[in-house]
């Protein structure tokens, strides 16, 4: 039998909307950057680590609707960003806000 998740076909922009918010409450996502077509997520962007790349990676295929995830996601030495190599200064680096994910509205550009 089928996966069910494989076979509930959904909108990218509400695919985009659950990867946002699932990427705004990980607290090692800061500076990931996702794109949706067809179901097909694309992930670029620095995580501190290879287990870190993994959980995004697997947290995402999860969700419902997404047919794949092509992970191009690299591991921040410490060269592209402020910080000791393995402890690159970012921007949440515990996930904790002010503004939850839930509270953040996306307005199109006049």
């Amino acid at each position: 039998m089928e996966d069910l998740r494989m076979t509930q076909n959904r909108a990218d922009s509400l695919i985009a909307a659950d990867v946002v918010q699932l990427l705004g409450t990980h607290g090692q996502a800061s500076q990931v950057l996702a794109q949706v077509t067809d179901g097909h997520v694309v992930l670029r962007g620095d995580v501190p680590s290879a287990e870190v790349a993994a959980d995004i990676r697997a947290r995402i295929q999860a969700l419902i609707g997404v047919r794949g995830v092509d992970s191009r996601l690299q591991v921040d030495s410490g060269s592209r960003a402020f910080g000791e190599p393995g402890q690159a200064v970012r921007d949440n680096p515990d996930g904790d806000s002010a503004v939850l994910a839930a509270e953040a509205e996306l307005r199109p550009r006049r």
